[in-house]
Order: C-alpha cells, then structure tokens, then sequence
C-alpha cells in the first residue's frame, strides 16, 4: 500500500512540475521569437477554416476540412466510452477526472452559400458550455448531424472559443482565404 501512495504522490508531482517547466521555457523564449514561430507555422497553411489552439490542452492547428468536426475528450478511468467518434480529442484530464471538457463537446459544420465556404458552431449539450467570444452558446438538443439553424452560431475569422467559463481551453476561428499571401 505505501508503494501505491507514492506513486500517486510522484505522479501528482510529476504533473505540477511537467506544467510548470512547460510554461517556464515558454516564457524564456522572447514574445517577438513567439510571434516569428506563430507567423511561420500559420503562412504554411493552406485555404480553408482551423481552429488554432491556444490553452495549454488545445495547442494545435486543427484543420475543418470535412462538413462536420467533433471535438471532446476520450473517457476517463471513471466513465464509460461514449460509443461515438470524435475527430479531435482535446486532453483535459490533468486530475485524471474532467474539468470543463465534455466528451462530445462542440462541433463545427461548414455549409456554402454562394459557393463560399460558412462555418457554424454548435455546443452539443457540454457539461461547462462552449462560449463563442465570451457568450455562452445554447446547446443542441438532439446530437444530429448537420447545422442545426436554431442553436448554431457562425464563425467570423479571429473568433475565439473557449471551451467551459474560465479560459483554459481556448481556440481560436482562422480562416485562410484563397488567395493568401503570407503577409498577414
């Protein structure tokens, strides 16, 4: 049994400080070296919708490509699977418990109109709700797929999304246009 309690101590440690070592060596890298490597990742970007991750358990750029994208987080130990596909898992299970992350917790359809490309966000009943640019959204009473036009809300370029209300699991809406040049 000791050799059980000090493991769950280490690991405990081990996330504390993986955390904190994480946030120190961002910190020693200079803002404008930030912006430089932001810049040089985003110019590589082909046309289309992302969302770019900026919270500590969203980092990434991930592409919208598809009609439809889900994003949540895998079971925990404590849960049962939800039987159905995610096409992002976003971790947030420091704790090994959730915090604000449900396991279908938002999506984004893509429709055209006018042969453009238009891009919907739609909470899909999250435990902490999605907020698009600080307002919380109204969920999706049905999990069906589509744009369902009473709840969804459309995403305008630069848009941010926070997943829950206290601004840990941010996204932000980036929309590459066709004819981009690099030098934004």
């Amino acid at each position: 049994m000791d050799s059980f309690q000090n493991a769950i101590t280490k690991i405990e440690k081990m996330i504390r400080t993986s955390r904190l070592n994480d946030l120190d060596g961002m910190m020693k890298v200079a803002q404008a070296q930030r912006i430089s490597e932001i810049g040089g990742a985003i110019s590589k970007l082909d046309p289309g919708g992302y969302l770019v991750g900026c919270g500590p358990y969203t980092q990434g750029i991930y592409r919208l490509s598809a009609s439809e994208t889900v994003f949540g987080r895998q079971a925990t130990l404590f849960e049962e699977p939800v039987g159905k596909v995610l096409d992002f898992s976003i971790n947030d299970c420091v704790t090994f418990r959730p915090r604000e992350v449900s396991r279908r917790h938002f999506k984004i359809t893509q429709d055209r109109i006018d042969s453009q490309a238009v891009y919907f966000i739609t909470d899909l009943g999250s435990s902490c709700g999605t907020y698009l640019n600080g307002a919380l959204l109204d969920a999706q009473k049905q999990d069906n797929p589509g744009t369902d036009t009473s709840v969804a809300k459309p995403l305008a370029d630069l848009d941010v999304i926070s997943l829950g209300p206290n601004l840990v699991n941010l996204l932000l809406f980036l929309l590459i246009p066709a004819d981009n040049s690099g030098s934004g």
